[in-house]
């Protein structure tokens, strides 16, 4: 998360030091103009990724009971055919 958060700084200090340098603002302002848009959609969409990460965290938890409560065959299958194939050692 750190490094996603990073990228991020290194870029708006990268427009940041680009808006100032002059005769690049007509290559600045779209770019602003476009993080402004993306900006936007997120923040209109954020209630869509807050219920995905909610049930996605539920579900996490609740795979993570299954595995504590249910025995190794009943999670998975393939353990119990392994052990059938192997035979009586």
């Amino acid at each position: 998360m750190s490094t996603i958060i990073f990228i991020l700084a290194g870029i708006v200090l990268a427009v940041v030091l680009m808006s100032r340098i002059p005769g690049l603002e007509h290559f600045v302002k779209p770019i602003v103009g476009l993080l402004f848009t993306v900006l936007q959609a997120v923040l209109e969409n954020a209630w869509a990724w807050g219920m995905f990460l909610f049930k996605t965290l539920w579900y996490s938890h609740l795979d993570v009971l299954k595995h504590l409560m249910l025995s190794e065959d009943a999670i998975d299958p393939s353990v119990r055919m392994k052990k059938e194939s192997d035979g009586p050692t």
